[in-house]
């Protein structure tokens, strides 16, 4: 099986295209997209009620602060939502979109395609797991070179019998604790990507030290860490320290919250006080003072329907 030859092209759910045809990118988002993993039974009798309500502008707000608790939030697989919601990006100059859904998260290469046709947007699909909670049954059972040979497959043949190929291994999911499990399916990532040379994206775990420990373990097992990027920067509240040492480990740092109106969220055992947009400008302004311009990605990462248009 051949390599990923890619040396200044992208491989879309559309085919293969010049890195020049890109455009405007927007680095990590969900078109169609399943977080069902997430959701977290409310307590209280009249949460219980609105978890299972469709979202809407009047529990807008209810959701916003608990969005693990509403299901029909956490899920979209309508390719005309996700058409209706792209469009205005291509309008506005947009030219390419990273699909971050992975095996366990609806990822559907076909829907994908239709969605790129009907937009004109490249969109370019993801390979490999997210976090523990939304791996199959059967992870226990699969070893690093098992998860190596999926990914490669996906990056170099097509998904199932579709035909239709990933550009990128991500989101790769770590948790908190970063589990045993997780760290083989980074160890198969490191595999893929050496067999193939793409780029590979993190969901780091949130937590200065395990978030070290997630690209410790891709670097001993032999990953390009120019290659990889660290998502959620301006959501994980890392320390400017920790950040730094992403920086000095040669990885890409992701601002992907931009445009989105959910400040405060409990994850991981934690509130998360996401940044602003003008708190995420700041930030990536002082890296740049630093001389990391380069090692920037932006991105919205819509995943959640209470941040729709």
């Amino acid at each position: 099986m051949a390599g990923l030859d890619l040396a200044g092209r992208v491989q879309t759910v559309l085919g293969t295209i010049d890195g020049e045809a890109l455009g405007l990118t927007s680095c990590h988002e969900h078109v169609l997209w399943d977080f069902l993993g997430y959701y977290k039974e409310p307590q209280d009798e009249s949460d219980r009620r609105r978890a299972h309500e469709p979202v809407t502008m009047e529990n807008l707000h209810w959701i916003r602060t608990r969005p693990g608790a509403n299901m029909d939030n956490l899920f979209q697989t309508d390719e005309a939502l996700a058409i209706k919601e792209l469009t205005p990006f291509k309008e506005a100059g947009g030219g390419t979109v990273v699909e971050m859904s992975n095996r366990g998260m609806a990822r559907d290469p076909s829907g994908l395609a239709r969605v790129s046709e009907a937009t004109g947007l490249n969109i370019v699909m993801g390979s490999g797991y997210y976090v523990a909670d939304s791996h199959p049954a059967d992870m226990d059972d699969k070893t690093g070179q098992d998860i190596a040979d999926e990914i490669v497959t996906d990056l170099l043949e097509g998904v199932g019998d579709t035909g239709i190929r990933a550009g990128i291994i991500g989101e790769i999911g770590c948790s908190v604790p970063f589990t045993e499990n997780e760290r083989k399916v980074m160890r198969g990532c490191a595999i893929a990507q050496r067999r193939t040379g793409a780029p590979l994206n993190v969901h780091p775990s949130v937590d200065d030290d395990l978030v070290l420990e997630n690209i410790r373990e891709l670097r001993e097992s032999g990953a390009d860490l120019t290659r990889v990027a660290i998502s959620h920067i301006d959501g994980f509240n890392f320390r400017t320290d920790t950040v730094r040492r992403i920086l000095e480990a040669g990885c890409y740092l992701e601002y992907d919250g931009f445009g989105q109106a959910v400040y405060h969220i409990p994850y991981a055992g934690k509130v998360l006080n996401r940044l602003s947009d003008m708190g995420r400008l700041e930030a990536i302004a002082e890296w740049i003072a630093e001389g990391y311009r380069d090692r920037i990605l932006m991105a919205q990462d819509y995943c959640f329907k209470c941040v729709l248009a």
